[in-house]
């Protein structure tokens, strides 16, 4: 089975919620345009990504008005669209990707690995990320999830594609053009696991990440010392066919990439044949 699929890297503004629905709802219909039948927004799309002290005061109930909007395009559009978001539970904040369906589900995962001060904003998410889609099944995942092991063996066998969004910062000073002294290592990372992810489970890999200028935030010393550095985020999203396809990875800058990846054929009961000696077979 062939899906064309795209995924959008795009820089998202702080607390400009408006905005960013307006910037990716340009590169959605662009990407319908093109015949994509699902799409793919980065982590945190709406709000921005940053520990800045109003990103509760814009996080939305799955209900909201960002996912409204978000569902309303899929069912229009007859594409699916995944996008992450913050979410609001009540008292409650998580760093959540929907998955919106053209038949009008919309599918909620609440990411369960968090990092640096994500872990005080957010509460981490419990719920089983696999989802039954008309294309097949399909895992989510959001950011550092990736780098955990236990993540992906959990969808070994059991999903047909996956579908990662991400806010992965480059760490590197962009005023003095150098990697961070620690995590330098880890910005071009981005472009890696998502390729290694999809030969490992052999299902392709849709990874759209922010890109832009950003702050990151990292714990030096316990919480008794942090440091801040100007960074920006590292783009590189991609789509990855599986073990033997096509790898596509974006630059560090906008850019939508399109492709047509292959999924499995959906499962149909096998004809079973009598074999018991009471039954005569008709010649």
């Amino acid at each position: 089975m062939k899906l064309a699929v795209a995924t959008i890297q795009m820089p998202s503004e702080l607390a400009e919620v408006g905005a960013n629905i307006a910037r990716a709802d340009g590169l959605l219909a662009e990407a319908r345009r093109q015949g994509a039948a699902l799409a793919v927004l980065p982590e945190l799309f709406n709000t921005g990504y940053g520990p800045h002290s109003r990103l509760g005061a814009y996080a939305e109930p799955a209900d909201g008005p960002t996912i409204r909007h978000l569902s309303g395009r899929s069912r229009l559009w007859r594409m699916g669209i995944a996008a992450g978001f913050a979410e609001r539970d009540g008292r409650d904040l998580f760093n959540s990707l929907a998955l919106c369906l053209p038949d009008g589900a919309v599918h909620v995962y609440r990411k369960r690995n968090l990092v640096f001060w994500e872990r005080f904003r957010f509460r981490p998410g419990r719920s089983s990320p696999m989802v039954a889609t008309p294309w097949g099944r399909v895992g989510l995942a959001i950011c550092a999830d990736m780098i955990y092991r236990r993540v992906w063996d959990e969808f070994r066998g059991r999903i047909d594609l996956a579908v990662i969004a991400a806010a992965w910062p480059d760490f590197a000073c962009r005023l003095r053009d150098r990697k961070h002294w620690l995590l330098g290592h880890v910005g071009p990372m981005a472009a890696e696991i998502p390729a290694k992810v999809a030969g490992d489970l052999g299902v392709p890999v849709i990874f759209a990440n922010q890109c832009g200028p950003t702050t990151t935030t990292i714990p030096v010393l316990g919480l008794a010392l942090v440091e801040r550095i100007a960074d920006t985020f590292a783009g590189r999203s991609s789509i990855s066919e599986g073990r033997a396809g096509p790898y596509l990875v974006a630059g560090t800058g906008p850019e939508m990439l399109l492709s047509e990846v292959t999924l499995p054929e959906p499962r149909r009961p096998r004809p079973c044949r009598f074999t018991s000696p009471s039954v005569v077979e008709a010649t």
